[in-house]
C-alpha cells in the first residue's frame, strides 16, 4: 500500500484517541472472489453499505457511505460533542481514503469513539494476503504500533488476513481484516480503546462475518 495513504488511514483510525487524551515483491496466488450472499438480518443490528461493500453493526452505530453521505455523517459526529470536532475535520479533509466509516454513538467508559472503517486498494493479480500483511506490519511497526496476532481466517466464504494491532501510547487497539477480491484488497478495521477491546471483540468478529463484497 502507498505509504502516504497508509499514514492517512492510521491517523484517522486513531483520531478519536488523539482528540480525547506499493510496489512489493509478488508471489503467485489465486484471487479470492466468492459470490456474495445476503446475510440473515441480526436482531438489533443495522446494515451499512457503500462503495461495493456491506456489513452489519449494532443499532447504536451510525455512519455509512462517505461518497454519498459525508455531510450527514459529519454533522452527526460533531453533534456528539466538541471533543470529536478534530476527528470530524480530519475525516472531511481525507474522506476519499475511505469507502465506509461507521462509529458507535454509545461512547464507552474509556471515552474513545469506537469505529469501523473500510478502505480498498487495487493490486496486481499476483499479490497475496501474506505479502500484503507483510507490507502492513512493516509500515505499522516503525510508527509505534505492535502486532500481537497475525493469521489467515475464514469470514463466511472469504479467506481473510487478520491482524490485532495495539498502540499502547494511545491506549487503543484494533482488529484488521484484509480480503482479496479480484484485483482489490479490502481492508476492514475495527478500533476501540484498549480497555474496551476484550469486551467488544465478540461484536467485531460477529460483524466481520457479515461482510459482503460486490463482485
Amino acid at each position: 500500500m502507498n505509504t502516504n495513504k497508509r499514514m492517512i488511514v492510521i491517523v484517522i483510525l486513531f483520531a478519536s484517541i488523539l482528540t480525547l487524551s506499493c510496489n512489493l515483491s509478488l508471489k503467485a496466488g489465486p484471487a479470492n472472489t466468492p459470490a456474495p450472499i445476503p446475510p440473515t438480518p441480526i436482531p438489533g443490528w443495522e446494515k451499512f453499505s457503500g462503495g461495493g461493500v456491506e456489513l452489519w453493526m449494532p443499532d447504536s452505530f451510525e455512519g455509512g457511505d462517505l461518497a454519498n453521505d459525508l455531510d450527514v455523517i459529519l454533522e452527526r459526529l460533531r453533534a456528539l460533542g466538541s471533543q470529536f470536532q478534530q476527528m470530524a475535520d480530519m475525516i472531511e479533509q481525507n474522506s476519499s481514503a475511505f469507502v465506509l466509516l461507521v462509529y458507535d454513538t454509545d461512547v464507552g467508559s474509556s471515552g474513545f469513539l469506537t469505529n469501523v472503517n473500510v478502505v480498498k486498494e487495487k493490486v496486481l493479480s499476483g499479490m497475496t494476503l501474506d505479502t500484503y500483511l507483510d507490507s502492513s506490519v512493516g509500515q505499522l511497526t516503525p510508527l509505534g504500533f505492535s502486532v500481537s496476532e497475525r493469521k489467515i481466517v475464514q469470514l463466511y466464504s472469504y479467506e481473510a488476513g487478520r491482524l490485532v494491532i495495539e498502540a499502547s501510547a494511545l491506549k487503543a487497539k484494533e482488529v484488521m481484516y484484509v480480503i482479496k477480491a479480484k484485483n482489490t484488497m479490502w481492508v476492514i478495521t475495527y478500533t476501540t480503546g484498549t480497555s474496551e477491546f476484550a469486551s467488544r471483540l465478540a461484536i467485531f468478529e460477529k460483524s466481520a462475518n457479515t461482510i459482503r463484497i460486490q463482485p
